[in-house]
């Protein structure tokens, strides 16, 4: 499946889009990583669903410099991940097995729950 959702590779460029000040979804993937090729159209539907037009995507390769600074930051360690940044009043979002907070306005979505129903509620909480 060809891929519409740009790749972002350094954390100068994801900052540029971060001071946008728009919810911001990731995907952190990894090439060799069957699960994040199973997951990555689920991904780009979303990317390219009505509901979802003011909110930015992007995919980052754990590899790449950006990637290798999520991995520090957010302590990550398996792949895929989807990060949510600029999230607005995420004091309403519950923390639930494969969803933890991280900061005042970041979501990592993990292992230990359903990756594509987190998300899709996630990406409707920055929609209201």
């Amino acid at each position: 499946m060809p891929m519409k959702t740009e790749e972002v590779e350094t954390f100068e460029a994801f900052q540029a889009k971060l001071a946008l000040g728009k919810p911001t979804a990731v995907f952190l993937f990894w090439t060799e990583c069957g699960y994040c090729d199973d997951i990555a159209p689920f991904f780009e539907e979303q990317f390219l669903h009505d509901n979802h037009k003011h909110i930015e995507f992007f995919r980052v390769d754990k590899e790449s410099d950006l990637g290798k600074k999520f991995r520090t930051d957010y302590s990550i360690r398996a792949y895929p991940r989807f990060l949510v940044f600029n999230v607005p009043n995420i004091s309403d979002i519950s923390v639930v097995p494969g969803r933890r907070i991280h900061g005042d306005n970041t979501i990592i979505i993990e292992k230990g729950g359903d990756k594509q129903a987190l998300l899709s509620e996630t990406l409707a909480h920055c929609c209201k």
